[in-house]
């Protein structure tokens, strides 16, 4: 067997798109740096992500094109470094493409910026008392008829957003899934684009950001709390694919039942199992190369 049949064996896909993420892995930022301050620790993840997003090698409309894209760049970047490969998941497959899966026509305008790094997002639905129990969380997301908008509110300790990645430095907008409240009725889960920061970021009215702190590991992830007091959001921010509220203030749903409703607006988080199945194929793969050169 020769080299390029044990690349090919190893490393499995299309080469001339491996070619394309070789090029860019050799760019400096991606040589490991070591004992760096925190405020270093938190940005060298996000200056390879930004790096990945001006490649254009990755999209999220890969969604709808050639998704086996999507889980490749998390390979490749697995390959490399473990905080840019999660920054780049909740980007890409958590908040990206969720976008992709619950949009209409109205939100396609996001994509390009999501690709571009112009909106960088983080995905709230785990809250501090609902884990694996989000269906019941207690985020709550009110239709307002007369100003025709939703106001977004974390009434409790326990609903606050926990453990949000990319959510204390670098996210400018959320997505935010809460207990959609229409004329008084819960009609269940449903999610929402919130912006939480401006352009010069800094939090928006309503929004408080708390820092996650210091972790055993990866603490290049900017984990964060996220609560919301009473923040307003235009009605047209809400993810309608399979929920929506007109402009008449009436709910719409193909679901009938509020679970069918909460499994069909969180459905990336099954892509998401497939996004961290191919991060840990791609670090077993660069386990697989020390090991081989060592044995040479």
């Amino acid at each position: 067997m020769n080299k390029q049949e044990i690349s090919d064996l190893l490393l499995g896909d299309d080469p001339a798109k491996r070619e394309k993420w070789f090029e860019l892995f050799k760019d400096p930022v991606w040589v490991p740096r070591y004992n760096m301050n925190w405020e270093e620790t938190r940005n060298e993840p996000f200056k390879k992500l930004t790096k990945v997003m001006k490649s254009g090698i990755i999209s999220v409309k890969d969604f709808f094109t050639d998704p086996k894209n999507i889980f490749l760049a998390h390979e490749m970047i697995g390959q490399c470094d473990g905080a840019t490969v999660t920054k780049f998941t909740v980007q890409f497959n958590l908040f990206g493409g969720s976008m992709t899966a619950l949009h209409t026509e109205r939100h396609a305008k996001y994509f390009d910026k999501i690709d571009s790094g112009e909106i960088i997002g983080c995905f709230c639905l785990t809250e501090l008392g609902y884990g694996n129990n989000a269906i019941k969380m207690e985020t709550t997301v009110t239709y307002d008829e007369k100003t025709q908008e939703f106001v977004v509110n974390s009434p409790t300790v326990m609903s606050q957003k926990y453990w949000i990645t990319n959510g204390f430095k670098h996210s400018n907008h959320a997505l935010v899934f809460g207990q959609t409240i229409v004329k008084g009725k819960n009609e269940g889960v449903s999610a929402f684009l919130v912006p939480i920061r401006d352009k010069n970021m800094k939090e928006l009215k309503g929004v408080k950001i708390v820092d996650m702190g210091f972790k055993m590991g990866q603490n290049g992830v900017d984990n964060a709390a996220l609560t919301f007091d009473h923040v307003r959001i235009p009605r047209i921010n809400m993810m309608n694919k399979f929920t929506d509220v007109d402009e008449q203030g009436n709910f719409n749903s193909k679901f009938k039942s509020m679970s069918q409703r909460f499994f069909g607006v969180t459905e990336k988080l099954l892509s998401g199992r497939l996004c961290i199945a191919s991060m840990c194929v791609g670090a077993a793969r660069s386990c697989m190369y020390i090991a081989i050169t060592y044995a040479q």
